[in-house]
């Protein structure tokens, strides 16, 4: 069942079992986990069916002077289906070392087993329509398949890993017409949650609006926040009159350790010889999903030099610089404002770390279009391959990939972060419409982080040149400077209500209930402990199917009729 919460009366109250906040992968999936529960749940979702721009002003935010991440609002969406309405659908789960206490990186390890985990990592993949659950090379293409680079095989280097893509899925879409068609689902659209009341112990109501003025409010006897690792910490946040410092911050954790992925483009890989063959572009499985290859650290290499979990994949050459002389790339950067401002805003973050060594002058405009003239077959076959593949496709091309003309390639690096708490999410001055705190980034790179990466970088370099296929080409004495120009990923909101067995250490337990309010729980990256490299999306929707069983465990166990004493049985 959908309803609207612009038409309920004022001041209405509605009840349930259980009340999720928020209608994106995590709210969608947990709802639709607990089809046959007998449990009545409502599913809060603060936008509506369709994206309307006037309805993201609450998102919007500040980010503190000198992080430079992205501002609050981008790569979120207030509509059903979050941020999966946006998404690229890239899909890839955790390594079982992410999940470890590892001694060189603090505050480390999660309070649940890999093996806890993965058991629902499958179940998870369904929702995402990414084809099997399969993430080794031999098997989505048997053993035969090709090697991402030729010749490749050094022990430090892992070359059999891909990444598998979603369609990718708008859980808005896919899923609005079973939720419509719910039994024991009460979708409510417009429904901004304002402030939980705990009172000191459990949520006794939860106050929301479907406008500014217009308010209702919801009492249930359980609650899920699946807002998102931004939204879930800033109504923690807002929610402190009676706590201070937010719910579950009695240890101080809240809105601290957070993490987005270091992202950069480093480095040049230079093929030996330079027509080596590689495994660069897409390839599609036999369900049809498109994969790509990575390459990535592997688990001894991380132990030995005790580094964070990177992975690396083959870059196209800087899109801003036209010596690439590529007509597809000189005509993507050309119209680069045509993209959607959260993947602009990357080729734009790399564009300013390279300014200082491209002129812009009428002959940089002129070679790029130089490039295109003369690539004008190349463009135009690539623009029909990409209304064939992308626009008018069911399951889309993820992106541009553009094979080296001199066997060289730039590495496109995803780097785990240390958990540090001085990175961290907090509530500025600023109040939106509903009244609201807005939010404050401060995201900040580790010298921990940075220290990793130049390690890394020369792990690598000693791994390609033991093979004998490439060379790993960096200088040094910048290495460190460059790394330190790494940008967030701006929609991987991790970490800010970590899970950990004690309110010392952090804001939900094993079972991601948030310490000291029994009744409340999270859904979302907001409680994973550490990053790992991996996009955050598969593991979130798997954490949901695990709380989805949890809560219907609690169910069960509420529902049995009481045993009696033995004192009862005695004759």
């Amino acid at each position: 069942m959908i309803l609207d919460a612009l038409s309920l009366a004022p001041d209405a109250m509605l009840e349930a079992d259980l009340c999720i906040v928020g209608g994106g992968a995590a709210g969608v999936s947990l709802a639709l986990a607990l089809e046959g529960s007998g449990l009545s749940v409502l599913l809060l979702e603060a936008g509506g069916r369709k994206f309307d721009p006037k309805q993201q002003d609450g998102l919007n935010g500040e980010v503190a002077e000198g992080s430079v991440h992205s501002p609050p609002h981008m790569y979120r969406r207030r509509v059903l289906g979050g941020a999966t309405s946006i998404w690229g659908g890239r899909c890839v789960p955790f390594d079982p070392i992410d999940l470890e206490k590892r001694d060189w990186v603090p505050d480390s390890g999660w309070p649940i087993s890999w093996d806890t985990l993965s058991r629902y990592y499958p179940k998870a993949h369904d929702f995402f329509e990414a084809g099997a659950y399969a993430y080794d090379i031999a098997e989505a293409f048997g053993a035969e398949a090709k090697p991402v680079i030729e010749g490749l095989a050094d022990p430090d280097i892992l070359s059999s890993r891909i990444e598998r893509f979603s369609r990718p899925t708008d859980f808005g879409k896919v899923y609005h017409d079973r939720l419509a068609a719910s039994n024991n689902t009460r979708l409510v659209l417009n429904a901004q949650a304002l402030r939980l009341e705990a009172g000191g112990g459990p949520v006794q109501l939860l106050r929301a609006a479907s406008a500014p003025g217009r308010n209702f409010a919801v009492k249930a006897r359980r609650y899920v926040l699946a807002t998102g690792g931004l939204e879930v910490t800033r109504l923690l946040l807002a929610s402190d009159e009676t706590r201070r410092g937010g719910l579950g911050n009695e240890g101080g954790a809240l809105g601290r350790y957070y993490m987005c992925h270091a992202e950069n483009t480093l480095g040049r890989l230079r093929l030996t010889p330079a027509d080596r063959p590689v495994t660069l572009d897409f390839e599609v499985t036999r369900d049809g999903t498109y994969v790509r290859r990575k390459l990535s650290v592997s688990e001894a290499a991380q132990r030995r030099e005790g580094l964070l979990n990177t992975i690396f994949r083959l870059h196209y050459p800087l899109i801003a610089d036209p010596a690439h002389g590529s007509g597809v790339l000189s005509a993507m950067y050309l119209v680069k404002d045509a993209i959607l401002p959260e993947y602009r805003r990357k080729l734009a973050t790399i564009e300013i770390a390279n300014r200082g060594k491209m002129k812009r002058d009428a002959g940089f405009w002129a070679r790029h279009m130089a490039n295109v003239v003369l690539d004008a077959p190349g463009v135009l076959a690539f623009g029909q391959k990409w209304l064939r593949k992308r626009t008018f496709a069911s399951r889309k091309l993820p992106f541009v990939v553009v094979k080296s003309r001199d066997g060289s390639y730039p590495l496109d690096i995803n780097a785990e972060q240390v958990p540090n708490p001085d990175s961290r999410i907090t509530l500025s001055d600023q109040r939106d419409a509903y009244g609201l705190p807005r939010l404050k980034v401060d995201w900040r790179l580790h010298q921990a982080d940075v220290d990793s990466l130049v390690r890394t970088m020369r792990v690598a370099r000693d791994a390609f040149a033991r093979s004998g296929v490439a060379r790993l080409e960096f200088d040094d004495n910048t290495i460190e400077a460059e790394m330190r120009a790494s940008t967030p990923v701006g929609g991987h909101h991790i970490g800010t209500a970590r899970m950990a067995d004690s309110p010392r250490k952090g804001v939900v337990d094993a079972d991601c209930a948030v310490h000291g309010v029994p009744n409340l729980y999270i859904a979302s990256a907001a409680v994973f402990p550490t990053c790992s490299h991996a996009n955050p999306t598969l593991t979130i929707v798997a954490l949901a199917l695990r709380l989805a069983d949890h809560l219907k465990a609690e169910a069960l166990r509420e529902a049995a009729p009481a045993r009696p004493a033995l004192a009862e049985l005695a004759p």
